[in-house]
């Protein structure tokens, strides 16, 4: 029996980006002190009410970010592999189109490409201090192998949170998870569930992509994790499970690649 869920929303941008003009700035906006951790942070106060973007390319492919402009420093993963990159801040110049605010380029060697899906980042956001990684700390804690570490908190999250079905519509383009929302509520959408069970393995040193993308047991745009045991990542969806949880459905915590198509993974 297949259990058909609305669970995500399509975040679909195409920007036309003018290249013609760049405004030099006197400070640093993109920091790449942390490289070496596969990340770069961004800081930047906008002058008026203009809409920005971060753009993230390394060859064709590229990956656009929302972004506030208000001061506040947001870290970006560098996830499509060694090589050089182009980081970009990008303004609304009108309709769909973006200036360069500034761009730089760095050239990416990691010797542990999983290093990526150590850090917080923006979608993935989490401080030590934040009540959902210190209760991940309490539940994890007696329990030393990494794979139990998963089964447990996947097991918490299945049975304790229900998936929210009034969150969709009052959603805005450029929604970003709150981990400390989600947690409180224990609901959320697909998104919510994907980050939170994210940032709780990372903030532990186990490594955790957020993915997002399509699958055959949801109508629609879909985010699920991948975890990272054994030198082999394993598809994981704790929204579906949970709302099967209880049901007469059968399923098994570890998905079938062939279930499920990537589009972007942070």
């Amino acid at each position: 029996m297949k259990l058909k869920i609305t669970v995500g929303i399509a975040l679909v941008m195409i920007l036309s980006i003018w290249t013609g003009v760049v405004t030099a700035e006197i400070k640093e906006i993109v920091d790449t002190s942390s490289l070496e951790k596969g990340i770069v942070s961004i800081a930047y106060t906008g002058d008026d009410a203009s809409i920005y973007k971060v753009l993230i390319a390394k060859g064709e492919e590229r990956i656009i970010y929302p972004f506030s402009a208000d001061g506040v420093s947001e870290t970006f993963p560098l996830q499509m592999g060694n090589g050089v990159y182009k980081i970009g801040l990008l303004k609304n110049t009108g309709g769909s189109k973006y200036a360069y605010v500034t761009s730089k380029t760095v050239d990416l060697q990691l010797e542990d490409s999983t290093v990526v899906y150590l850090n917080s980042i923006q979608n993935v956001k989490w401080d030590e201090a934040d009540p959902p990684i210190l209760f991940g700390e309490t539940l994890l804690k007696d329990v030393s192998l990494k794979r139990s570490k998963v089964k447990t908190l996947y097991d918490h999250m299945i049975v304790n949170m229900d998936y929210d079905y009034d969150k969709i519509p009052t959603l805005k383009p450029d929604y970003i998870p709150d981990i400390n929302s989600t947690y409180a509520e224990m609901k959320g959408i697909c998104y919510d569930y994907s980050a939170l069970f994210a940032s709780i393995h990372r903030s532990q040193g186990l490594p955790v992509r957020l993915v997002k993308g399509y699958s055959r047991f949801v109508e629609g745009y879909h985010a699920w994790n991948e975890v990272f045991l054994n030198g082999k990542w394993y598809i994981l969806d704790a929204t579906v499970d949970s709302t099967w949880y209880g049901t007469k459905i059968t399923y098994e915590m570890y998905k079938d690649s062939d279930d499920y198509t990537k589009v972007y993974d942070y």
